[in-house]
């Protein structure tokens, strides 16, 4: 095992020097490693692939210029998991975007009775917001949601109940669905940049 870690040291000094065929090497090593780590997190196998892509070039472009103080695998460990988050930082308005926020949560240790709290808070939150925005509502989009939402009716048996057409209907459902998400979007941010300061203050991401 040291002789190995020795090697791939050696190598990143190959690289670090220029030695295109090293990069390929440590490419070759430890790509598919970080792809399926990313893979796990974000369920997007081209999403995955454009990040352990942009992991390596930025390793190829700044390699004059890094330190590593443990591995050259924990590095570029580290470097995918903070794109990671970001990844799903710009896709915070996507339903699933909680669900990897707490995939990286156990992952990076937190104990289980702050993921609790944390989750627990999530969920309230969002309730509240969904609920407030719903109360916000003009009166007839609001009929409609409930109709929609509560009642299960259809698209046809809404605009036949409130004497109204079936776009008119469609249309209050989608500008519905825009505000939930904006709402939902907003607080996902905001518990996102929470999440970060947690992970920052427990050295989590430290390289």
């Amino acid at each position: 095992m040291a002789s190995g870690i020795h090697d791939h040291a050696a190598l990143w000094q190959q690289v670090k020097q220029g030695d295109r065929t090293a990069f390929d090497q440590v490419y070759h090593l430890y790509a598919a490693p970080i792809f399926s780590m990313v893979y796990k997190h974000i369920r997007s196998r081209a999403d995955a692939g454009d990040i352990t892509q942009e992991v390596f070039m930025d390793l190829w472009d700044k390699k004059a210029d890094i330190t590593i103080q443990s591995s050259l695998f924990n590095y570029l460990y580290s470097i995918a998991r903070n794109r990671t988050l970001r990844y799903i930082k710009r896709n915070a308005a996507r339903p699933e975007s909680l669900d990897l926020l707490q995939e990286l949560l156990n992952e990076q240790g937190m104990p289980l009775v702050f993921q609790e709290a944390y989750s627990a808070s999530v969920i309230r939150t969002m309730e509240s917001s969904v609920a407030n925005e719903i109360a916000g509502l003009p009166a007839q989009m609001k009929k409609v949601y409930h109709l929609n939402q509560e009642a299960g009716m259809s698209v046809p048996e809404i605009a036949e109940l409130l004497l109204i057409s079936p776009n008119t209907v469609k249309n209050h459902l989608s500008k519905v669905r825009k505000r939930l998400r904006q709402a939902v979007s907003r607080l996902t941010f905001l518990f996102f940049m929470f999440f970060i300061v947690l992970l920052t203050a427990a050295r989590w991401l430290v390289i």
